[in-house]
């Protein structure tokens, strides 16, 4: 059931400051996105020919009506750590369809471990804007050392929007 909310309007009537009912019902369905929607999820990894590096691969899935363009991804971590990818010519990612991303990362962590607030950070054009979509991680080592990644929340900002553009 989605969330209601009601807005408010002052009566007009004579010696009367009533607040006066509601229009219409509105719900957060009824908005149109105006920022591109992607879903993130792990694809099992792999150990690297460099042993302390994890081949990561991540679908990346455009769940908008309109194509995308991924630019670039990173992952900024101290404890799970990859250098930024940039994508020439950029990887097109038709609408309702995905990409694989894959990702040399280095993740050194115990067996056990668990590290918070990691990011994949991708960098995607959508209907002429370049967007910064940031995938928050859980990292969890399993007794094997294996690290596996899950999607805690994805946001998304447009470049820009704080007057700073890179």
């Amino acid at each position: 059931m989605s969330q209601r909310f009601k807005r408010f309007e002052r009566s007009t009537e004579v010696g009367q400051d009533l607040v006066a009912g509601w229009n219409r019902s509105f719900s957060f369905n009824d908005v149109k996105t105006e920022n591109p929607s992607i879903a993130v999820e792990q694809v099992e990894p792999s150990r690297s020919e460099n042993s302390v590096l994890w081949l990561f691969k991540w679908r990346v899935r455009n769940a908008t009506e309109i194509p995308m363009s991924l630019l670039s991804v990173r992952v900024p971590h101290g404890k799970f750590r990859a250098e930024e990818r940039k994508f020439g010519p950029a990887v097109k990612i038709p609408a309702q369809d995905h990409f694989i991303v894959d990702q040399a990362v280095a993740c050194q962590e115990p067996p056990n471990t668990v590290v918070e607030n990691a990011f994949l950070i991708l960098l995607v054009n959508w209907q002429g804007n370049d967007w910064r979509v940031f995938v928050r991680l859980r990292i969890t080592v399993d007794q094997q050392g294996r690290p596996q990644t899950t999607t805690e929340s994805i946001t998304v900002q447009r470049v820009g929007f704080s007057g700073v553009s890179d």
